[in-house]
């Protein structure tokens, strides 16, 4: 049995939590949030999931002491939303002291200030308390984990060895961790499929066309390649066919259950301005959009015109109505 401390009481992180704790290890929670807290310690995450419990719950505990869900940990899953992660780190780097930890994150997206990938702030960060790091990134609906629905994703990062123990640590007959080794390339896929979500979204409700989507899918993954190859020019060529690529994007991109492809139907529907102020979580598609259109100016990236459009309907510099007017329709 390993003890595995998870940064933050949400979706994702509870759902790899009831993996870990079926696979028999201790999982323990840090969060801030007082009846999370407490709906965690009675095998529960009623926010997300009801009353549907842990697996193995007398296995799950949680705490608001970020020292006391560190000692004597193997492994710190990382799963705050991505504003708290810089905060979230610091703290837990006083707490380290001289001592060195292993990493799983599970963000997605760039750093507002750097635009790096998660990763790479994560290693910045903790520096030489740092021993390994991998993201968990892939196909999956958090509540499809928790209800333990098959699901297949990547472990992505350059150390192997890593990522086959993390492989031994999660995997079982309803969840299966694929290595991979293109770290940086497959988060740049796994933070833009959700601007593509975002169009798809829009675009399926303001066209009556069952071939658009895939059409779009194959337009947006060329185009992610492309800025992937001009971010990170070792980037895999075939990393496209992977989980954390097309797997994702297929999932993200057709299915009402996405937070991004569902706030696209919003846009569709009321514009950007009602769609923003009518969504109180947060749509990692439009943070992403804003980041993207700084890369994509800074890098004089060409020839990504169809997220170029998502981004400018996103900024409020083209209309909604007018996303697809590069094509020849």
């Amino acid at each position: 049995m390993k003890k595995i401390t998870i940064i933050g009481t949400g979706a994702w992180g509870a759902g790899l939590g009831t993996i870990l704790s079926k696979n028999g290890h201790k999982v323990v929670f840090w969060g801030i949030d007082e009846q999370e807290i407490n709906d965690i310690n009675n095998g529960y995450n009623k926010k997300y999931f009801g009353d549907i419990l842990f697996n193995n719950p007398q296995n799950v505990s949680a705490t608001n002491n970020l020292e006391l869900a560190l000692e004597n940990s193997d492994i710190m899953l990382l799963a705050v939303p991505s504003l708290a992660i810089s905060s979230v780190l610091n703290q837990v780097k006083t707490i380290l002291k001289d001592k060195k930890i292993n990493v799983i994150n599970v963000a997605k997206g760039f750093d507002r200030d750097s635009k790096k990938i998660f990763s790479t702030v994560i290693s910045d960060i903790l520096g030489n308390n740092l021993n390994n790091i991998a993201s968990l990134i892939g196909p999956s609906f958090a509540i499809e984990v928790f209800k333990n629905n098959l699901t297949i994703i990547n472990a992505v990062g350059k150390n192997t060895e890593f990522l086959n123990e993390l492989v031994q640590l999660f995997n079982n007959e309803t969840f299966q961790l694929v290595p991979n080794n293109d770290d940086s390339g497959l988060q740049v896929y796994a933070a833009l499929k959700n601007v593509l979500a975002i169009g798809i979204g829009l675009a399926s409700t303001l066209y009556e066309a069952k071939n658009l989507a895939p059409a779009m899918i194959s337009i947006g993954l060329k185009e992610i390649k492309k800025i992937a190859k001009v971010l990170y020019p070792d980037s895999l060529d075939n990393s496209g066919y992977e989980l954390a690529a097309i797997g994702d994007i297929v999932l993200t991109c057709l299915n009402t259950t996405s937070r991004n492809f569902s706030f696209g139907i919003e846009v569709a529907n009321n514009g950007i301005k009602n769609a923003l102020a009518a969504n109180s979580k947060t749509v990692e598609g439009y943070n992403a959009a804003l980041i993207l259109d700084e890369i994509i100016t800074q890098h004089k990236i060409k020839d990504v015109v169809l997220l170029q459009s998502i981004v400018d309907v996103c900024l409020a510099r083209k209309n909604e109505k007018n996303l697809l007017d590069f094509f020849v329709i």
